[in-house]
């Protein structure tokens, strides 16, 4: 086995969604977190410094990759995919459409800022 701690990096994806997380307006941060703001809103015991070395690609102990990792996990969810055949033969699930939208002798047009 190898001296010293054992340190991971997150993947890409994790990076990614963190990133988007942080960067994304809260209330009391309408611009994003800062690091050490995302750390403290995290609840994290270690450092905004192992936080900004994780958003970097870097490796950092494997103790705290695991806290992040399960972090992002539970409160920014990958989104869901669907199938390209679901997909393409459009059996997604139906939408409800409005009451105002179905009056008769419309186009099915809606007009108007949504």
């Amino acid at each position: 086995m190898p001296r010293g701690h054992q340190s991971r990096a997150l993947r890409p994806d994790q990076i990614e969604r963190l990133e988007a997380f942080r960067r994304a307006s809260h209330e009391g941060a309408p611009h994003g977190y800062s690091l050490p703001r995302l750390r403290s809103a995290m609840g994290a015991s270690f450092g905004w410094a192992t936080l900004q070395k994780a958003l970097a690609g870097r490796p950092v102990w494997d103790l705290h990759h695991a806290y992040i990792a399960q972090w992002i996990e539970r409160f920014c969810p990958a989104p869901t995919q669907e199938h390209g055949k679901d997909a393409d033969a459009g059996q997604n699930e139906p939408v409800e459409k409005d009451a105002a939208e179905e009056a008769p002798g419309t186009t099915r047009t809606v007009r108007g800022s949504r």
